[in-house]
């Protein structure tokens, strides 16, 4: 598989090496203005165009965000150096950059950022499984561009960016022109797929030409299932088992299916030159019914599952759905010298889900499901001001404040016909209300980047934030029981602070080379142990045994944050024309205290610890350019070793693996794309093909559930008469059906795989 890997390179190389030829005609002379508009980005809080960023950024434009119809995170996330992505449904996605991640969900506290604009939507996820980790991904209609900045990010963007941030940036209402756009596709997806559509439509109104806009985009996506649902046809013994409580199962296709439904209103006033507000709100709901896992107990090879019923006396089945209401307000002030802005976000996210369980252990849980609610109320308020003065000195510096409220219902029910429910470790599930969590977390920060330059082609910046968290328990009732008992931990609170640093210098001889150097730290909110309950310690002497064969003490109250430090140096390059661009990066990450959840034997109670180190080192590269004819090609690719310490305390969680391959982190990815662009009697068409690569990875730290190693194509194929576009595309051409994922906490056969060929056709109109 290398060695396709190594051809398929090979070959996005041969496509974008002719650019080069393109930079002087025959005679010698240089062209000008051949090349592609480079998109501006804000990863340092100003505008920089990629070429002039001291960073690894990649960017996707508007442009090529319609070409390849990207709807979600899983459509172009695979296809950045250096980033792998799980989709395991409504709000149970992972990203992972530059491998920091230790696979599991458990956590809210994520190592990777995700933004909508300026607020942050990080740790969005569903109470399933234990999995709450996920995004809300808002899909991406009318998205100006979306920015992936590649390593820690904690100086300017703070906790949760330990291996970068992930910004998708809509479009702003504009003052002077009235626009719109509607369009609607359909598709069909293998095997046992079906139908799926989307419809969407923008409209962009000047109330008052050059001062007040409004902007209004709505969105209803259908994507059908492609699992089959066999547990009535062909039970597994946990279903035999369940069937003899009374608990029912039945076929069904289309499981995995979703709808949703989204709307965005935003309105931009500029009363004055330089002052402008502007207030947005996005409205995303997401249903969808079942989950698309396979189980391998029933086919390893085919897109089956078997999966009882949930419910009060099986009147249901496994479903989530999130509701996702987020707002924005920010005001902006510039002068000469500077701009000074303030955005203010709320966010409230809800999810309630119904997940069997059975499978974990038909002897002790069969017939239960979790009902499961999750309520996220997130306050954000940034204010920041982004110098312009005329000098050698630039500086950028704000405070930040977050009020995050994670409210959860982990509730274990009971869906048999019998008297009494099953018995869970010497507990009675309850039919009631279950655990009960409210977790609060209040962060402060101050922030700021000072750039010097003291002579133009060398800039020096030097970059600080001091953080400070505040977390408490209002409530916490935990058990298993009918009523609820109060947990120890109801009423705990604890605080904790520390300072992240960074250090970059940048050289800048000419417009067509930049090189860097940079030290930077990433940090990530500190996670609440759990209390030690009599049942784990039955002795008393304070040593907990554990699933993986360890015995440890439990660390009480709050872990430390876990950080990152790394180093990495950069080399970007364009032609004197702008037609290719590219750039080289290279970078050694050491990530120490990663808090880990481990399971207690034999009841599965989660504990966390500061208990593994990580080192990560790889190399990214990108390039695109224009070639003759018209036509267009990118590639990129990313090679990268991230491994598990090999202490004495990262060897227990490795199972004894030395340099074991963190989860979830590919070795190699890459991504080409070539793009023809032509004309139809005075019509703008195109044609162009997309190649991701994954290499393979594991789903957990013991290196078991083997994933990846996949190779995926995508064609595109769209003219545009008059204001009409129309459309053509095939995702997944070859209909690969490898694994992506294999369920690494409480296992029981459950894994994920590639959605089967999707080919469809889509039409706009544009005013």
């Amino acid at each position: 598989m290398k060695s396709k890997f190594v051809t398929g390179c090979a070959l996005a190389l041969v496509w974008t090496a002719p650019a080069l030829a393109q930079d002087r005609d025959a005679s010698g002379r240089q062209q000008a203005g051949q090349g592609d508009d480079e998109i501006i980005v804000t990863a340092t809080r100003r505008e920089t165009t990629l070429q002039d960023t001291p960073g690894a950024v990649s960017a996707i434009g508007e442009e090529q965000i319609l070409k390849r119809n990207l709807v979600g995170m899983n459509d172009y996330l695979q296809s950045v150096p250096g980033v792998s992505f799980q989709e395991r449904g409504n709000g149970q996605n992972t990203i992972t950059i530059r491998g920091i991640s230790t696979g599991s969900q458990i956590s809210t506290n994520t190592p990777t950022g995700s933004y909508f604009g300026e607020v942050p939507v990080t740790g969005m996820g569903t109470q399933i499984n234990g999995n709450q980790a996920g995004n809300s991904d808002p899909k991406m209609f009318d998205i100006e561009r979306v920015e992936v900045l590649r390593g820690p990010q904690g100086t300017l963007f703070g906790s949760g960016a330990l291996g970068g941030a992930v910004r998708v940036i809509p479009n702003s209402p504009k003052l002077t022109e009235v626009e719109g756009r509607v369009s609607a596709e359909y598709s069909n997806t293998a095997g046992r797929g079906a139908a799926n559509y989307t419809v969407n439509a923008m409209v962009n109104l000047p109330i008052v030409r050059d001062r007040l806009a409004v902007r209004l985009v709505g969105y209803r996506v259908f994507e059908n299932g492609y699992i089959d649902n066999v547990a009535a046809s062909q039970p597994t013994a946990a279903i035999d088992y369940a069937a003899g409580l009374g608990v029912q199962a039945r076929d069904r296709d289309n499981v995995g299916a979703s709808k949703t439904t989204g709307f965005r209103g935003s309105i931009r006033w500029e009363p004055a030159d330089g002052l402008s507000f502007e207030a947005m709100h996005l409205y995303q709901r997401i249903e969808q019914d079942g989950f698309g896992y396979i189980d391998t107990n029933v086919s390893a090879t085919d897109y089956l599952q078997a999966t009882p019923r949930t419910g009060p006396d099986s009147s249901a089945d496994e479903f989530t759905n999130t509701t996702l209401n987020l707002s924005n307000f920010i005001a902006e002030y510039s002068w000469d010298w500077g701009t000074l802005i303030n955005s203010t976000s709320y966010v409230d996210h809800r999810a309630k889900s119904h997940f069997s369980l059975g499978y974990v252990d038909p002897a002790s849980l069969a017939g239960t499901y979790s009902a499961g609610r999750k309520y996220n109320k997130v306050f954000v308020n940034e204010t920041r001001f982004t110098s312009g003065w005329e000098g050698p000195l630039q500086l950028v510096s704000g405070i930040y404040y977050e009020d995050r409220s994670e409210h959860i219902f982990a509730n274990i029910r009971y869906s048999g016909t019998v008297t009494t429910g099953p018995v869970y470790d010497d507990i009675a599930v309850s039919l009631g209300e279950g655990p009960e969590r409210e977790l609060v977390t209040k962060q402060f920060a101050a922030f700021g980047e000072a750039a010097f330059t003291p002579w133009d082609p060398l800039t020096l910046t030097v970059g600080a934030r001091y953080y400070r968290f505040n977390t408490s328990y209002p409530i916490f009732r935990d058990q298993y029981v009918d009523p609820v008992i109060v947990n120890g931990l109801q009423g705990f609170k604890s605080s904790v602070d520390g300072v992240n640093w960074k250090v970059n210098l940048a050289y800048k001889p000419n417009d067509e080379i930049f090189i860097y150097g940079q030290w930077a730290q990433g940090f990530r909110q500190p996670q609440v142990q759990n209390l030690l309950d009599p049942l784990d310690d039955p002795n008393g002497d304070g040593i907990v045994d554990f699933v993986d064969g360890t015995q440890r003490t439990i660390p009480p109250g709050l872990l430390d944050p876990d950080k990152v430090d790394t180093y990495e140096g950069g080399f970007k390059f364009q032609s004197p024309s702008g037609n290719l661009r590219g750039s080289l990066t290279g970078y050694y990450t050491d990530w120490k205290g990663i808090p880990v959840i481990l399971l207690t034997f034999p009841r599965r109670a989660g504990f966390y610890f500061n208990a593994g180190s990580a080192k990560v080192k790889g190399v990214e590269f990108e390039m695109s350019g224009r070639l003759p004819g018209n036509w267009h090609a990118q590639f990129s690719m990313s090679w990268s070793k991230a491994t598990l310490g090999n202490d004495a305390d990262s060897l227990a969680l490795s199972g004894g693996i030395r340099n074991a391959q963190l989860p979830g982190s590919p070795n190699h990815n890459a991504y080409a794309s070539l793009e023809k662009r032509f004309d139809i009697e005075g019509n703008e068409a195109f044609i162009r093909g997309d190649w991701t690569y994954v290499s393979s990875y594991y789903s957990n730290l013991n290196e078991t559930g083997k994933v990846g190693d996949y190779h995926q194509f995508g064609l595109n194929a769209g003219i545009t008469i008059d204001r009409i576009k129309l459309g053509v595309f095939a995702k997944n051409l070859t209909n690969r059906d490898d694994f992506t994922w294999v369920d690494n906490l409480l296992g029981g056969g459950r894994a994920y795989r590639l959605r089967p060929r999707t080919v469809g056709v889509n039409v706009g109109f544009d005013f």
